[in-house]
């Protein structure tokens, strides 16, 4: 059975790690179902790692902007050649031209995948319902995903599965239980010893894509407010990934003066040795689909400070793994890191034991299953 994964782009992020992630997975559980991916646009550096591992990629380099007659073209072009029984978009880009393309070549499973917290207006309500009757089943990466789509109008709920993003747990375990030794060379190539002979007392981190959803510049701000209200302790913030807001959050940082406090990392390959040198996680974002980084941040074992608007509503049990914020409350925010900062050692390690043990369900083997669930159910 093969199966044609189309994305937008492949460079580096949730979905594109999610990609890897997915390719890697059916290798190991040996299923009977060949699949390859299929790059609209640009591909970087997680198709470079697909390369490297013998994973087919096939990178298209269009403009993916909706709508692109000579894109849908192309991928049918690649349909008719492939001929694969089932077609799984990701992502708005690739669920117009990917189910377009399907549906002309008559594929006869053709599932889209919504992977955001889309804000459409009716325009757009209606160009993606027509896009959805054209799929035979649509994946939301959670239920607030689901509801979304639906209360738009989008789509029926029958016709929705929802797949929650799978997270490699079995990395993060790996990485922690580095020896010694190997971890110091880690820590000196990602510049962690200036950093630590600094004896922060209480590290924030987050990690996500630099851009504007994610309000970055609501997080800098209250964290000014908490390194001047709190000047007697050595309060640090790291900010790791790279996106379009870097320059711009990087400006903000050095005219609040905080540019001792504040360090951008860039991206990272592999963000365990962060998480496992801070005190909490923080992700104030307008809106999340589902947030790998999270379940990331809980797999390490810390506390979580994380919207409330989307996926991590699901995930989080306020009180108990971390916390929901509202994104436009600046002061929920402040509470909330203040929160954190002045809990017990006991109870702030109790809280990442809760957030760990609950973020295990989120495993690649647990996203394989549920997705062959969908793919056989056609």
């Amino acid at each position: 059975m093969k199966v044609l994964r189309i994305i937008p782009f492949l460079d580096f992020g949730g979905v594109e790690q999610r990609i890897k992630l997915t390719m890697i997975g059916f290798k190991n559980v040996n299923t009977a179902y060949e699949m390859k991916t299929v790059v609209l646009g640009y591909g970087g550096i997680i198709s470079e790692e697909l390369n490297n591992l013998k994973f087919p990629v096939i990178i298209l380099n269009k403009k993916v902007k909706i709508p692109n007659l000579v894109l849908i073209y192309s991928i049918v072009k690649i349909f008719l050649e492939e001929k694969p029984q089932i077609v799984h978009t990701s992502g708005a880009e690739a669920n117009f031209h990917g189910l377009v393309a399907a549906w002309l070549v008559g594929t006869p499973v053709r599932i889209g995948e919504e992977i955001g917290f889309p804000n459409h207006d009716w325009k757009w309500r209606l160009v993606f319902k027509g896009i959805y009757m054209l799929s035979t089943k649509v994946i939301a990466i959670s239920e607030a995903v689901k509801s979304r789509i639906v209360q738009l109008g989008e789509i029926r709920s029958s016709k929705v599965e929802v797949v929650y993003n799978p997270v490699s747990i079995e990395s993060v375990e790996i990485s922690k239980t580095l020896e010694d030794t190997q971890k110091s060379i880690i820590m000196e190539n990602l510049r962690f010893a200036s950093v630590e002979r600094e004896n922060p007392s209480f590290v924030f981190v987050t990690t996500c894509r630099l851009v504007l959803v994610k309000n970055l510049m609501t997080l800098i701000l209250v964290f000014k407010k908490l390194v001047f209200n709190n000047s007697d302790m050595n309060l640090r913030l790291w900010i790791v990934g790279d996106g379009s807001e870097r320059e711009f959050l990087e400006k903000l940082v050095r005219e609040l003066n905080i540019s001792q406090f504040v360090t951008f990392w860039g991206y990272q390959k592999g963000v365990i040795d962060f998480l496992s040198k801070a005190d909490a996680f923080v992700l104030p974002s307008k809106s999340e689909g589902f947030s790998i980084s999270l379940v990331e941040a809980m797999l390490a074992g810390l506390p979580c400070i994380v919207t409330e608007v989307g996926g991590p509503a699901e995930i989080i049990v306020p009180g108990e793994t971390g916390f929901l914020i509202n994104p436009n409350q600046p002061e929920a925010l402040m509470e909330k890191m203040q929160t954190a900062i002045f809990m017990s050692d006991e109870e702030r390690s109790q809280m990442g034991l809760n957030a760990k043990k609950a973020a295990k369900i989120y495993s690649v083997p647990n996203y394989i299953a549920n997705l062959l669930k969908v793919y056989e159910k056609k």
